[in-house]
């Protein structure tokens, strides 16, 4: 193969460096650079444990949705994030 037919090969370390370059930008531009976690890896129930309910928790987004975890989340439901809302 010549070199004008072969496909560009990019390093690994070039594209890391491209990519720890690019999450300040999303951060100035007013994306998230963090993806949500599963609701398995966090343990997530649909229901409260030990008196602690998603709707009491600081990450809890109205009407049922999570900063850090995705997918629907009941306020009655409860996971291994869970961190008292702030009063």
């Amino acid at each position: 193969m010549s070199d004008q037919t072969r496909p560009a090969c990019v390093s690994r370390r070039t594209i890391l460096i491209a990519a720890a370059g690019a999450a300040p930008l999303l951060t100035l531009m007013g994306g998230s650079a963090e993806a949500k976690m599963a609701q398995s890896s966090v343990k997530y129930q649909p229901a409260p444990k030990d008196g602690k309910q998603c709707d009491g928790c600081n990450l809890f987004v109205a009407p049922n949705a999570c900063k850090s975890v995705a997918g629907d989340i009941s306020p009655k439901g409860w996971c291994a994030l869970w961190v008292k809302k702030a009063a």
